[in-house]
């Protein structure tokens, strides 16, 4: 990859970007985006403006999960009393293969970093026979590498 990123996530941005892969092992949690943005104070950004990049690799070395869960939910009739509530639970070592399989129906919501409980959060979304689900994964690392080969525009708005 053309341009590299190293222990420096708070100059990038995956936020809303299509999820394409994301592997755990070895140590390694490796997440790979279309669509993420490129912060215009990151180093490798010389327009001075945020920017997207076709494809981002982000590795995260010596990664310790603390949880793995798929977020629970509350429905609300439009005069707001709560009609449903099913709370998040944690995953199985056999659901949580099944969800880190990505394609063109997964997307982040949010990867963010939780200061009072020492630990990083990534959020996405993915299509399962229909049906939306929301995955959470709670985990520590000690280094991270970003990598991508080329801009693709500058973010609009």
């Amino acid at each position: 990859m053309r341009f590299n990123t190293v222990n420096d996530l708070k100059t990038i941005c995956l936020d809303e970007a299509r999820l394409v892969s994301i592997k755990l092992g070895g140590g390694q949690l490796v997440i790979c985006v279309e669509g993420a943005v490129i912060r215009s104070d990151n180093p490798n950004n010389t327009r001075f403006e945020d920017m997207y990049c076709v494809l981002l690799e982000l590795v995260l070395d010596q990664v310790e999960m603390k949880s793995f869960c798929l977020q629970g939910y509350k429905y609300y009739d439009a005069d707001g009393r709560l009609l449903n509530q099913v709370p998040s639970r944690p995953l199985s070592g056999e659901e949580q293969q099944k969800a880190m399989i990505a394609g063109d129906d997964a997307w982040i919501f949010r990867l963010e970093e939780d200061p009072a409980a020492q630990v990083y959060r990534l959020i996405y979304d993915k299509e399962d026979e229909g049906q939306v689900r929301t995955y959470e994964l709670e985990f520590t690392f000690n280094g991270s590498r970003a990598s991508w080969e080329r801009f693709s525009g500058p973010v609009e708005g």
